[in-house]
């Protein structure tokens, strides 16, 4: 038994004041625009008087004693208190405790002040202990019921008709978003099947290259073999195009990746069309040779038109081109006339022939097609055919 002069018999309610007002406006998330400074003191008073009976009866908490951090872990997580802030919330509590503790100890025994700090320091590492891990629990299963309603609300939006107006409202609601506008769509595709934590690592890298592009949060949703992104830009598109290209350049990774960009919806429930156009963008910038891996949709209007009729494409391909299929040679020449702007002298150059060849040549596709190249209808027919043949989809 310690005799009366050591027995440490504080008051609560003083220290419980000196530690709420190390934190209040100190630690992030520890403000009025996050709960109430009421809410707060009942806690700290709670974690207070158990370090004092703690001190009192000379043993560690025991377990029962611990649940109050359960309790507490769980509520932070739920109103987006950062845990760094929580657990220095507990050291300040911690820390006043210690000074007030030691303020009257001069007379004490060394044995006796290093055995009630070792009981102090013990109490609120297990009080931390058990706060911290109750905070991950509750935060996986926010972040797994958000990422839920998140992908719900691109698939419902992608997939049309216009979700229900409560459907859309309770999703908004969850998630923090503005439905009125303006809303983009990007839609991102690989050449072949990316391991999931490649693409969650991209996910990532687009999210923090984009904060000051757009209004927070960026929407994020498994859309059959792409993942397809909703945003409320800040910017004009042509940054958040250019953005998203830098992150691609950057990117590090084995795997070829490629990002289709649709226009500007006017609102949430308008950007269907938006995740449409991304998505057809994306299936072009996959296909084919294409020197830019961000693609608008603005600029693959015609291989869309041609994607989106796939048998009106090969008939195009097949009464155009099919009686070229024996003769690669002319094949390349119509190519090289698409590339070198019907200039015939260009052509020569290009393909290291003489200029009479390439004469030859045409006169040759003009004979086993019906289609002269030189007859610009007739060009701009077979430059269509071209097009879709080396899409990869012919």
């Amino acid at each position: 038994m310690e005799p009366q002069s050591t027995r440490y018999e504080p008051s609560i309610d003083l220290l419980t004041a000196r530690a709420v007002d190390l934190m209040w406006n100190t630690y992030e998330g520890y403000s009025d625009d996050v709960f109430d400074k009421r809410e707060l003191i009942p806690s700290v008073a709670g974690n207070i008087d158990l370090g004092v009976r703690v001190l009192q009866r000379g043993t560690p908490p025991r377990p029962e004693e611990l649940t109050s951090a359960q309790h507490l872990g769980g509520r932070r997580a739920g109103q987006g208190v950062p845990l760094e802030s929580v657990i220095q919330a507990y050291r300040s509590t911690e820390r006043t405790l210690l000074l007030d503790l030691f303020s009257g100890s001069q007379a004490w025994p060394v044995e006796l002040t290093s055995h009630y700090a070792d009981l102090v320091i013990t109490t609120f590492d297990l009080l931390t202990e058990e706060m911290i891990n109750s905070y991950r629990e509750t935060a996986s299963a926010l972040e797994a019921a958000q990422r839920r309603v998140e992908n719900e609300l691109v698939l419902a939006i992608a997939s049309g008709p216009a979700p229900s107006g409560s459907d859309l409202d309770h999703w908004a609601q969850v998630l923090g978003v503005e439905q009125s506008g303006p809303w983009i769509a990007f839609a991102i595709g690989s050449a072949g099947d990316a391991d999931h934590t490649e693409v969650l690592r991209l996910r990532q890298r687009i999210a923090k290259a984009l904060q000051g592009s757009v209004w927070q949060p960026l929407l994020f949703g498994d859309v059959g073999r792409s993942t397809l992104a909703l945003a409320r830009p800040r910017v004009a598109a042509d940054e958040i195009r250019e953005t998203l290209h830098q992150v691609l350049e950057d990117f590090g990774s084995t795997v070829e990746w490629a990002v289709g960009v649709g226009g500007v919806s006017p609102d949430l429930v308008g950007a269907h069309e938006s995740c449409q156009e991304a998505r057809d963008a994306v299936a072009v910038a996959m296909s084919g040779d294409r020197t830019s891996r961000v693609v608008p949709f603005d600029d693959v209007l015609v291989e869309v038109l041609l994607a989106r009729e796939p048998k009106l494409a090969a008939r195009l391909v097949e009464s155009r081109l099919g009686a070229l299929k024996g003769h690669p040679y002319l094949i390349d020449t119509l190519e090289a006339l698409v590339a070198c702007d019907h200039s015939q002298a260009a052509v020569a150059k290009a393909l290291f022939v003489h200029p009479n060849t390439v004469t030859y040549r045409i006169r040759r596709i003009q004979q086993l097609t019906g289609f002269d190249p030189l007859v610009m209808s007739d060009f701009t027919q077979m430059a269509l055919a071209l097009l879709w043949l080396r899409s990869g989809r012919a």
